[in-house]
């Protein structure tokens, strides 16, 4: 009886040997080929994203001086329009300012003659 228990496991182990003979561990140049192509491709398109986001980063830092001057000039019309709004008193202590007076008028030249 322990024969054919036996038996079948033999034929069993036969059998996955002879399936797992035709494996191998080794790549065959169709497959290294590939390998070779796709590490290529892997390296162009690494150097494709590094330009691209070389490039996002100078497009961000002009754009953040864009809006940097955009700002100023905004806060420059913020400022003329409120000087607008109080035209022509654009000084907040006109109404108390008083000028000196002119100063008076110079002698006017003698045009005779001295007598002596």
């Amino acid at each position: 009886m322990l024969a054919k228990p036996l038996s079948r496991f033999l034929v069993l182990v036969c059998v996955a040997s002879l399936g797992l003979v035709g494996c191998s561990n080794k790549a065959t140049e169709e497959q290294m080929k590939t390998l070779r192509d796709l590490d290529g491709q892997r390296s162009r398109l690494q150097s494709d994203l590094d330009r691209a986001n070389a490039t996002l980063r100078d497009l961000q830092s002009k754009l953040a001086a864009q809006d940097r001057e955009l700002s100023d000039c905004q806060r420059d019309m913020a400022a003329v329009r409120e000087g607008l709004v109080t035209w022509p008193n654009i000084w907040s202590d006109e109404a108390d300012w008083n000028p000196p007076p002119p100063p008076p008028p110079a002698p006017a030249p003698t045009t005779g003659r001295r007598k002596n």
